[in-house]
């Protein structure tokens, strides 16, 4: 296995003030280092796709920083809240660096992070994180070729965290993809079929239009308010229950906005009543049942946040997820459980 004898150098702890932040404190990597690893982070630094207020393009770098603490080497662990004995995924994590973005040229930054994504899912896990969510755009297009490539009996399908459906038309002077129209365009391009998008979150009064495109694409809806009704395990249930006898391979798309205003302060188009970080952490670390094969975590904001818990938030959400939700060859199914 990949993840299997680690250095000890590899798993060398620093100081979270010192050092140079990498995200999980793994190695600096070059592409062609890519297939050593199980799990390789990228940013993209961009947030010209935002309609409201602007800052996430700071976000890959702030993550890092909370991120630096975290290890998924395998650590037997208890679960206070659960009254578990746990044993997490044994991982071995690096960080490619940054998607080189050209702030006045959305389309060809689209097709950079595009290619690097790409070239990570032929040979790795993505995580991913931005930036405004029109870089999904560009992550989803990449990730999709390389599964094809690699899978091709496989259907492809997407997991959306979100307090927005993002199925909106162009807006104002903003790119062609923009935050608010990121699924409508991966749909319109051919890249993602409605029946296979499950939208997590979505709350408050939007345009009818907007609805009726989620109706007609078919696209899976459970709003916050249905969250809380039936619960998020029932939800996240009912999906692997849909998909239990498909081949299909899935990209969790997690747009820290989904959860409450009153939880998360660092985002750019924040709403209340929505989920609870319980809710979100308790969805990422049972998705173990499904082939999840890439991930990103969008619109954190470091810029309207002053305590940075909004990261604190997000990085603990990306590390119960590496560390219990994700299941790293799918079909070899193992429960993390120690009894």
């Amino acid at each position: 296995m990949k993840g299997e004898n680690i250095m000890e150098e590899d798993r060398k702890e620093e100081y979270i003030y010192a050092g140079i932040p990498t995200f999980m404190g793994g190695k600096f990597i070059e592409e062609k280092d890519i297939k050593k690893y199980d799990v390789v982070f990228l940013g993209v630094p961009c947030d010209y796709g935002a309609s409201y207020r602007l800052g996430s393009k700071y976000a890959p770098r702030q993550l890092r920083e909370y991120s630096f603490w975290d290890r998924v080497y395998g650590e037997e662990l208890y679960d206070l809240d659960r009254d578990l004995y746990l044993k997490t995924n044994d991982l071995k994590i690096a960080d490619l660096g940054d998607v080189y973005v050209v702030p006045t040229s959305p389309s060809s930054n689209q097709d950079a992070i595009a290619e690097k994504v790409y070239t990570i899912t032929k040979n790795s896990f993505p995580i991913i994180c931005g930036g405004d969510h029109s870089i999904t755009y560009g992550s989803f297009k990449g990730f999709c070729r390389a599964i094809n490539e690699k899978y091709p009996d496989y259907e492809i399908g997407l997991i959306h965290f979100d307090a927005h459906l993002d199925v909106e038309n162009k807006y104002l002077n903003l790119p062609d993809v923009w935050h608010g129209n990121v699924f409508r365009k991966l749909i319109e391009d051919g890249y993602l079929n409605g029946e296979n998008m499950y939208t997590i979150g979505p709350r408050g009064v939007v345009g009818r239009e907007w609805y009726d495109y989620v109706k007609e694409n078919k696209i899976h809806l459970y709003t916050s308010n249905k969250v809380k009704e039936v619960g998020i395990l029932n939800i996240i249930n009912e999906i692997i229950n849909i998909n239990k006898n498909k081949k299909i391979k899935f990209y969790v798309t997690f747009d820290i906005d989904c959860i409450d205003i009153s939880y998360i302060f660092g985002t750019g188009t924040p709403q209340y009543n929505g989920l609870t970080p319980y809710e979100c952490d308790e969805a990422l670390r049972n998705l173990h049942e499904l082939n999840i094969a890439g991930f990103d975590m969008v619109e954190l904001n470091p810029k309207l946040d002053d305590s940075h818990t909004s990261f604190v938030i997000a990085e603990e959400l990306i590390y119960h997820f590496l560390a219990f939700g994700l299941n790293k060859e799918k079909n070899n199914e193992k429960d993390c459980i120690i009894i």
